[in-house]
């Protein structure tokens, strides 16, 4: 049941309401809407445009999924009383040639008093052309690349609108369009031209891929409640040869196998790749760390296990890792993502007898310059999370010490 909220999201964003579907969507809830709502459903402009061949009415700020518009301005923050009173009801004409939308802009949508702010109305005017133009566009989505408006009359608040835009060219990607926000009157009367505007909007190469309209971000509980896991990092760390990956190996395998989503960033795989231009001058080191810590906090900021397992000699790296990972946005209901620091802690003189790869022995001749633990420093935590010996315990002892450290701590249930 918690993960109902973040499917009912996904859902929407996947399979928005059809054009038909907006119209039944909003129910007026006050006398001020309901008069509004009336004014506007039996207006001669609106009436004559349902006769229209080729136009499509819809209310299309109600596509976006409900969990989504208090975080947006024009189907959140501008909709309710005093402002937009009621959703905008809008017609488009087949193939994005051209749109018309009608509003009531409430008296609390004011710059000057009484006056709309010319913000709203700009806001508008970006919104209104790109909707116009966006069925004639490859992927039905584009971004605002240029916008110019002329204001021609003060809006007055309390009144009725009318934005009307035309498509004026398509090449590729790009669309023209041009437009106005004039006042709605009775029929035989002159309606006066608040503002004008021409803009150019342009496809993303990236909608091909996406092709979506919104790019509205889930909040990390969410994520974890649709994944039904949560997401957060193990950051193993100690001398070369104390046995990190091969625990972390295999503790990602345990939790795969047991249906959670984990990933092990590796510094023999990460230096093939992300880190290649890096070398091993203290200078790099911290560069290493540094970029590690923010692609782990990606991968548990989606709900995934990250499994690290770096040397990070210095304690003010691992605190930057750290600290990435506490970072939360402003204004997001986030927590920090936990950071578990997890020492593999075993004698250098063991880490030597080890040598898988021979690293100390050359270290020990100088072949190797900035050699942790020979020829440079390694700064064992003070505090870490959880303190793993190899040299006194199995793999799997280890893998069944850390399982049963994340169960107690409710990070995972298996």
């Amino acid at each position: 049941m918690a993960a109902a909220p973040a499917v009912s999201t996904v859902n929407g964003l996947m399979n928005p309401p059809t054009d038909a579907e907006t119209l039944t969507m909003y129910t007026p809830s006050s006398d001020e809407e309901r008069e509004v709502e009336a004014f506007i459903d039996s207006h001669p402009v609106v009436t004559e445009l349902r006769t229209r061949p080729g136009f499509t009415a819809s209310r299309p700020h109600l596509k976006m999924p409900e969990s989504l518009r208090s975080h947006t301005l024009t189907a959140g923050l501008l909709l309710g009383p005093g402002r937009v009173v009621v959703p905008p009801l809008t017609f488009v004409e087949e193939g994005g040639k051209s749109l018309v939308s009608i509003s009531y802009l409430g008296a609390d949508l004011c710059g000057h008093p009484g006056i709309v702010h010319g913000g709203l109305l700009a806001t508008m005017l970006d919104e209104g052309l790109a909707r116009c133009c966006f069925p004639a566009l490859p992927h039905k989505v584009g971004m605002t690349a240029n916008l110019n408006i002329n204001y021609r009359a003060p809006a007055p608040a309390g009144s009725y609108v009318a934005l009307r835009a035309t498509t004026t060219k398509v090449e590729g990607r790009k669309a023209w369009v041009e437009g106005r926000i004039e006042t709605l009157v009775a029929e035989g009367e002159t309606p006066v031209v608040l503002a004008e505007a021409t803009a150019l909007f342009i496809s993303p190469k990236q909608a091909v891929v996406f092709n979506i309209v919104w790019h509205p971000s889930l909040s990390r509980q969410e994520r974890s409640e649709f994944r039904k896991q949560k997401g957060f990092t193990l950051w193993f760390t100690g001398l070369s040869a104390s046995g990190k990956s091969t625990v972390a190996t295999a503790l990602e395998q345990h939790l795969l196998h047991k249906g959670l989503a984990a990933y092990r960033l590796d510094g023999d795989n990460v230096r093939f790749g992300l880190n290649k231009d890096l070398g091993f001058s203290d200078k790099d080191r911290v560069e290493n760390i540094r970029r590690i810590g923010e692609v782990a906090k990606l991968f548990a900021d989606s709900s995934c296990i990250a499994l690290t397992s770096f040397i990070s000699p210095f304690k003010a790296d691992r605190q930057i890792a750290r600290d990435v990972h506490a970072a939360v946005a402003p204004g997001s209901s986030d927590q920090p993502i936990p950071f578990i620091e997890v020492f593999v802690d075993i004698p250098i003189e063991v880490a030597e007898q080890r040598d898988p790869k021979g690293l100390y022995k050359k270290a020990r001749a100088g072949e190797i310059p900035h050699f942790t633990g020979i020829s440079s420093p390694y700064e064992a935590p003070e505090n870490p999370d959880i303190v793993l010996k190899t040299h006194e315990k199995s793999v799997e002892e280890c893998v069944q010490q850390l399982v049963d450290w994340l169960q107690a701590k409710g990070l995972i249930s298996i």
